[in-house]
Formats: structure tokens, C-alpha cells, sequence
């Protein structure tokens, strides 16, 4: 029987009651709150019990590992759902690894999640550390992807567990003005006639997985609040994971990081306008680079910009004969808006972006033309580990993640000498 699961059953029953009565205290329902308090503690019971018949087993069993990870069923186990969940909350893991590294108090769950993950008994992960259980550590990452405008419109893509790298076949071509996919042509052919061959152009593209690490640091009085941890380290590393991913999407040089879009061989640069005044945003500058653009899918276009070009928005402007015609919309108007908008794209501010008036800090761009690799949102590569530097209490998160631009040279289009490119970029106005 697996135990464990089990256990891991009637710790969400008790949290689905302790929901219910926080919210029946709150109406006041104070009868009703006990009468779950009550059942809550018959729980407690039964996990204890539960606890108490999981460590009889281990004590008089010694399981073996013969290079496949199985179920009771006698099926071998992946990476989703069959991965084994002992912990309620990641508070309560990282409370585990704390007491087992400092006080040499050992939680058989800690194993029983590496077991898992590595294949190997009573083992601990890389350096020393344990693996964070599958569900915590793909929310972590899946959060910051989800919470962030510009994430949550990438190209997403995912590792295999077995795999560390994504080898893909791209269409290679940088004229579309008479053929596409580097060479398939159509033509007008009359009966009986024939016509030229033609064949696409590929490029194969290798990514490899990337290392992120987040460090926090602990005092014994959090440890002792799991509740505390799980909201305090789930949210601390979910923005900072976001936070790096950002930036490197944007400026990363792609060694040891992803491949950010000013790096890319794909970008075009609109110069500034004659006499244009320094860090200066002008209705002509946007017109420009939306006229590099690609003439398709503009509606996955956005504007990234650095936030202190938000003040120059409201004035972003052309002349047409003796009146101005205004660029930008605010949030909610008259097309009920969830965010600011020139020339009716969304503005994403980041400030990551280049600093005022430097190349970088306005971009037009089609996110979806950019892939974000993941080892996946429920993966074991995602670990954690505890180390103690300077006698602190110091977590480790480890994500394996990646990212590039899918197109590498500007397209030509048709009847057209300017090329065209997802990915647009305004020159230094210094």
C-alpha cells in the first residue's frame, strides 16, 4: 500500500476544512467552524496513524532499484502524476531539508521524492541537496511564465525528462517575394503544361538547457512557519525567475543564457529622426517601426519599453494638415483596454529595457516568434538544495530553462527593397 499517498489525501481533506471554516468564522458561524474544527482533528488521527504504519513499513522492507522506477502495479513510473507527492506544501519540504541538514533530523519523504527523481536509494540530489517535490517546483516556474505579459506570449516548448537539449528543423529563407519556406512556389499553369520544380530550404537549430539559480536565506524563526515559507520562497523565486527571465529574453548574449532580441541577427534598427531631441519618442518613430513590421500576424505585435517613456506616451503624436492625430490610447478608453496602446498595440513596460534614448529601450515586436524552452512544469531537473554559507540558512532553486529568436536574418517581401522582421528596434537617440 502506498502509504504516502494516502497521507498526502487527508492533509488536502483537513486543508479543504480549514478553508471552510476560515470562511465560516469570518460570517460569523462560529458553531458550524467548531463542528469542522472537530473533524479536522479526527484527521489529525488518521495521518498519525497513517505517519506511524509508513515508517513500520520501511523498517521492514529494502526496495531495489533496477534502473526503472515502478508503481505497485508493476508499471514503470514517468514525471506526472505517478510522481510521489509526500509533502502538503513547500514550506513543509523546505522545513524538512532544513532539519535534516542542521539538526541530522531525517524525513523518509525527502527520499522518497529523490527515489523518484534519481533512480537511486537513500540518495540526495546534486551537491549534496534533495530534489524539490514535481508540483512545487513547476509552479514556481509556471507562475512566473503565467504573471508576466510578455512570458505568457512566447513560443512555449518542453523538455523531455530524458533530454537536456531540443534539436528542431526551421525553414530557412530570407526572401518571401517570390517563394516561401526557402523555395515552394505556385503557379498559373494552363492544361498540359508544365511548370517548374521547387523545394524548401531548411536549417536545423539546437537548443541547449540553461541553468537559472535563485538563492534565499532563512532565519530559524521562518523555518518554523511552513505556511510562511511556501508563500514567502514560492512568491520570492517565482519574480525573480521572472525578473531574469525578462531580461535576458531581451538583452542576454546566449552564452550560458538565452539569446536576447537585441542580439539577434533578425533585428532591425529604425534610426532617429533628423534633429530628433535626445530620449525622445516620437509619432514618426513609431509609424517607421511599424512599417518594418511584418506585414502578417500584427496582431500578436507589442510595444516593450522601458517605464520612463510612459510620461512622453499622452504626446505621441503626427501632423495631418492643421490638426495632430494622436498615437496612443490609455488603459480602459473608449476600447475598453487592459493596457496602454500606440497605433492600437499593447505597451509592455519592462524595465529592463536600455535606459533612455539607448537602443533597446522601444521595441516593437511579435513575442510569439520567440521560444522559451522549459524542462518541463513538473520535472525533477528543477531541484532544490540546501547549503549553509557563512552559518546561514541558505535555499537553492535550480530551473533549467532556455530561450532564442526563431527567425535569424530580416525577409525580403515582394515589389519592396526594405526587409521586414518580427523583431523591430529604435536606434540611440543620444
Amino acid at each position: 500500500m502506498d502509504y504516502m499517498e494516502k497521507i498526502t489525501e487527508l492533509r488536502a481533506q483537513k486543508k479543504g476544512l480549514k478553508d471552510q471554516a476560515d470562511a465560516l468564522v469570518q460570517e460569523g458561524k462560529i458553531e458550524e467552524a467548531s463542528a469542522l474544527a472537530d473533524q479536522m482533528e479526527v484527521i489529525n488521527k488518521q495521518i498519525a496513524g497513517m505517519e506511524a504504519l509508513a515508517e513500520a513499513s520501511r523498517e521492514h522492507s529494502e526496495p531495489v532499484y533496477d534502473g526503472v522506477l515502478h508503481d505497485n502495479t508493476g508499471k514503470s513510473k514517468g514525471d506526472g502524476e505517478d510522481t510521489p507527492k509526500p509533502f502538503a506544501s513547500l514550506g513543509e519540504q523546505l522545513k524538512a531539508i532544513c532539519d535534516f541538514r542542521k539538526n541530522h533530523v531525517e524525513d523518509k519523504r525527502l527520499h522518497q521524492v529523490n527515489n523518484a527523481a534519481l533512480g537511486a536509494n537513500e540518495a540526495t540530489g546534486a551537491d549534496g541537496g534533495f530534489l524539490i517535490q514535481t508540483d512545487f517546483a513547476g509552479q514556481i516556474l509556471e507562475s512566473a511564465v503565467q504573471t508576466s505579459p510578455l512570458l505568457n506570449r512566447l513560443d512555449r516548448f518542453t523538455c523531455s525528462s530524458a533530454a537536456n537539449a531540443m534539436r528542431w528543423v526551421s525553414v530557412d529563407e530570407t526572401d518571401v517575394s517570390k517563394s516561401v519556406f526557402g523555395g515552394i512556389q505556385m503557379y498559373w499553369a494552363s492544361e498540359a503544361s508544365t511548370v517548374a520544380s521547387s523545394k524548401p530550404q531548411f536549417r536545423e537549430m539546437k537548443m541547449d538547457l540553461e541553468k537559472m539559480m535563485g538563492f534565499a536565506y532563512a532565519t530559524d524563526e521562518m523555518l518554523t512557519d511552513a505556511a510562511f515559507m511556501s508563500g514567502f520562497f514560492g512568491s520570492a523565486f517565482t519574480l525573480a525567475a521572472e525578473r531574469l527571465l525578462i531580461d535576458s529574453i531581451i538583452s542576454g548574449d546566449g552564452v550560458g543564457k538565452p539569446l536576447g532580441l537585441l542580439h539577434s541577427k533578425a533585428l532591425i534598427e529604425v534610426a532617429k529622426e533628423t534633429d530628433q531631441a535626445a530620449g525622445t519618442f516620437t509619432g514618426a518613430n513609431a509609424i517607421k517601426m511599424q512599417a518594418r513590421a511584418m506585414p502578417r500576424n500584427r496582431d500578436r505585435l507589442v510595444w516593450l519599453m522601458h517605464p520612463d517613456l510612459e510620461e512622453q506616451l499622452p504626446y505621441l503624436s503626427i501632423q495631418s494638415g492643421e490638426a495632430a492625430k494622436f498615437l496612443w490610447n490609455p488603459e480602459g478608453g473608449l476600447g475598453n483596454f487592459d493596457t496602454q496602446r500606440v497605433l492600437n498595440k499593447p505597451v509592455l513596460f519592462e524595465d529592463s529595457c536600455a535606459s533612455l534614448g539607448v537602443r533597446g529601450d522601444v521595441l516593437l515586436i511579435d513575442p510569439y516568434q520567440y521560444i522559451l524552452l522549459t524542462k518541463g512544469t513538473a520535472r525533477q531537473d528543477w531541484s532544490i538544495h540546501v547549503e549553509f554559507l557563512t552559518d546561514q540558512n541558505c535555499f537553492r532553486m535550480v530551473f533549467r530553462c532556455n530561450g532564442a529568436p526563431k527567425v535569424n536574418k530580416p525577409l525580403t517581401i515582394k515589389n519592396s527593397s526594405k526587409t521586414r522582421s518580427p523583431f523591430v528596434a529604435l536606434a540611440d537617440r543620444k
